[in-house]
């Protein structure tokens, strides 16, 4: 090959090089810019030796202490973490999802893919996808990532996510969640346990009085229950005193007319209404004061519910304390909650600029792949020189 097969050779290569390397920076540059941006959240534990919460179990340095570690982690991946994280997402997505929907209601294109869909499942033209619940849970366990910190009984747990807010939410969740779980699989059914429980069947029987009571005034309609007495009291005094005034009358007509006049009749008629209005008025005060005094012994019991409640969870809390003291216990503080992420793990820059050097690798290797491979002649002097025939002419390509 001579020097001008080797400049025309090297020139060729690197107009095909800068070629590929442009095309694919373009393409890189569209797909920085057209994916979203990924929001970091961050949240540390420690685990310490004699503090609490409770773990029982001995921290030693090296491989017990690794162990250790590993233990908490696989407990961080454990499915109730994740599930009990699911459900608070979900409650989250559910209310935005609500807020949107009011907003734009589904159109009837996206009702009738639906229902095609399930039509395709139901005559088994194709398998039930996953749940949505299920596609979140594997998504949160995807997503995750934690690092336990070298040299240090640190955890690190992250969580990356388009939304900066529920990165943090998620990685929050996931860690509340975590203690709750760890303090149920290494704390023994004691007496706290015993305590708590007692909390929860108290809780649900305080729950059932307090409905009866709201239903029982309900069906009684005792919402002026108080006032409709006073009245009722007003009334039945002016009504005595009204048989009262009507007797006497009633004494002085027997001894002017006697009996059987007509002013006497009216008068004793009147005075037996009187007297069935009292019987009435006094009939009904008995049935409010019974109601009143149903609902006083009601509100007496839930009081006495809510007293043995709080003093349960003060017996609940101290003893927590007795078992808190222990010395053989490993802790398990949050020493840094997740905060809402306001910059994305890596700003568009550094993307373009890994694609601009990996663009440049790829291109450099794609056309030399493509110039080494190529054996076609683009030169007429090769041209005549393997074919032993002058060259009259050329037409270069438009």
């Amino acid at each position: 090959m001579t020097k001008r097969d080797i400049i025309i050779f090297v020139f060729k290569w690197e107009k095909s090089l800068f070629g590929y390397w442009f095309f694919i920076i373009a393409l890189s540059v569209f797909i920085v810019f057209a994916l979203p941006q990924k929001y970091e959240a961050v949240a540390k534990i420690l685990i310490e030796g004699n503090r609490a919460p409770v773990m029982r179990a001995d921290v030693a340095f090296g491989a017990e202490q690794m162990n250790v570690l590993y233990s908490e982690m696989a407990i961080i991946r454990s499915r109730p973490v994740f599930m009990a994280t699911a459900d608070k997402v979900e409650s989250i997505r559910k209310k935005k999802t609500a807020v949107a929907e009011e907003k734009e209601p589904s159109g009837p294109v996206k009702k009738l893919f639906e229902e095609l869909g399930q039509w395709m499942i139901d005559v088994g033209l194709r398998e039930e996808a996953s749940s949505a619940r299920e596609k979140l849970i594997q998504g949160l366990q995807d997503g995750l990532k934690i690092d336990p910190r070298p040299n240090s009984n640190v955890i690190a747990i992250s969580y990356k996510s388009d939304d900066p807010e529920m990165a943090a939410i998620i990685v929050n969740s996931i860690t509340e969640n975590y203690i709750n779980q760890h303090l149920k699989v290494f704390s023994s059914i004691g007496t706290s346990e015993v305590y708590r429980l007692q909390i929860e069947r108290l809780e649900k029987d305080l729950d059932k009085q307090r409905k009866e009571l709201s239903d029982y005034k309900r069906d009684k309609s005792v919402s002026a229950l108080k006032e409709t007495m006073s009245a009722l009291v007003q009334q039945q005094g002016r009504l005595t005193a009204e048989s009262r005034a009507i007797e006497s009358s009633l004494a002085e007509l027997l001894t002017l007319f006697g009996q059987g006049h007509t002013r006497v009749v009216l008068t004793e008629e009147r005075l037996l209404s009187t007297q069935q209005s009292l019987v009435e008025i006094s009939e009904r005060l008995q049935s409010l004061e019974a109601v009143e005094t149903a609902i006083r012994e009601m509100e007496i019991e839930i009081g006495a519910a809510e007293f043995s409640i709080q003093s349960y969870k003060k017996l609940f809390q101290d003893e927590q304390m007795v078992n808190l003291a222990n010395p053989d216990v490993v802790n398990v503080l949050i020493i840094e909650e997740a905060v809402t992420p306001t910059r994305p793990t890596h700003s568009r820059l550094y993307y373009i600029v890994l694609a601009t050097i990996g663009g440049f690798l790829l291109s450099f290797a794609i056309a030399f792949i493509r110039e080494y491979f190529d054996h076609r002649v683009t030169d007429p002097k090769v041209a005549a020189q393997l074919l032993g025939v002058p060259t009259l002419g050329s037409i270069e390509k438009a």
